[in-house]
């Protein structure tokens, strides 16, 4: 109970008045297929190295050794790929778990690494987590033929304004899931506790490096997930805004599964930015039969807002 006072202290509004604007790079994507099927709700419903980016708390993996390959299509703009891996250090008492995540080209490539750990103390596991962050922008090769409707002038002025750099950085998560009953979870996630990140740039025309820092955003999120049946399943979470420039969301879904191989998920995330802005997800997973001795499922989410369509896949390997 004092731990979850001291995440709900931390969403205090001297807290998050102090944070600054959402920088351009590291978005957080919420990387899960079956989770962005279920409405983004993560935070209380995954387990194992799915939950690496939803709540620390969660990456208890239930039978053993677990990896995760997501390939993800964000707003048809940004390709990401992640690769996650948890492992139990005692089992059903505590779990480590390991993630690198990478995007972009030579114009902006990113990429972080994100270690975590897991423990419980009867119904309550507890988690934490801290991530690594890296930037790199301005690399990409440009030459006048690119811009034959310039003038040869205005094609040198603006090379000799390309911007490049690199941004280095990294957060702070913790996050608590209890269990309530056999069939009910209560998840709560503090993410981006502390997230500076720090900026280098230069150009050609000002060649003197210039640096600055600023923060990603705290963001805290509670979700429920229930387990109806051994075929059907819900989950609901918050995300309250805690600043004036940054809207909160809220997300639900459920999960059936008709026979014990393939289930089905939906969901909706309706953002609370002073918008008419709702997203609804679509998903479907596909396990092997028990009965093979292979732990192995694929999962795919398809996400459609007024923007543009986001796709995951995920596959999964229990070792």
């Amino acid at each position: 109970m004092v731990y979850l006072c001291l995440l709900t202290y931390l969403t205090s509004p001297a807290s998050a008045q102090g944070l600054s604007s959402i920088p351009g790079v590291f978005a957080e994507i919420r990387v899960g297929a079956r989770a962005a099927s279920l409405g983004y709700t993560g935070t209380a419903s995954q387990r194992g190295a799915h939950a690496l980016g939803w709540n620390p708390a969660g990456i208890n993996p239930v039978d053993g050794l677990e990896l995760t390959f997501s390939y993800i299509d964000q707003l048809e703009s940004i390709e990401y790929g992640h690769v996650a891996v948890a492992f139990p250090v005692i089992a059903g008492r505590s779990a480590l778990a390991l993630s690198a995540q990478f995007s972009g080209d030579d114009a902006l490539m990113e990429g972080s690494l994100q270690l975590a750990y897991a423990h419980r103390i009867r119904f309550l596991w507890l988690g934490v987590g801290a991530s690594f962050r890296r930037a790199v922008y301005g690399r990409n090769s440009l030459s006048a033929s690119d811009y034959v409707v310039f003038d040869p002038d205005e094609i040198a002025e603006g090379l000799s304004r390309q911007v490049r750099g690199s941004a280095n950085g990294y957060s702070i998560e913790a996050g608590l899931t209890l269990r309530l009953t056999d069939d009910l979870t209560y998840g709560v996630s503090a993410r981006n506790i502390s997230a500076p990140l720090f900026w280098k740039s230069s150009s050609d025309i000002r060649p003197e490096v210039k640096s600055y820092s600023e923060s990603v955003p705290f963001e805290l999120a509670t979700g429920i997930h229930y387990e109806l049946s051994d075929r059907l399943s819900g989950s609901l979470e918050w995300v309250p805004p805690l600043a004036s420039d940054a809207g909160g969301r809220i997300g639900f879904g459920a999960s059936f599964a008709p026979v014990d191989v393939i289930s089905f998920q939906a969901g909706r995330l309706i953002l609370q930015d002073g918008f008419s802005n709702e997203v609804s997800t679509f998903g479907f997973g596909v396990r092997a039969p028990s009965s093979m001795g292979l732990r192995l499922r694929a999962d795919y989410a398809y996400v459609s807002s007024d923007i543009a369509r986001t796709q995951q896949i995920t596959l999964t390997v229990g070792l």
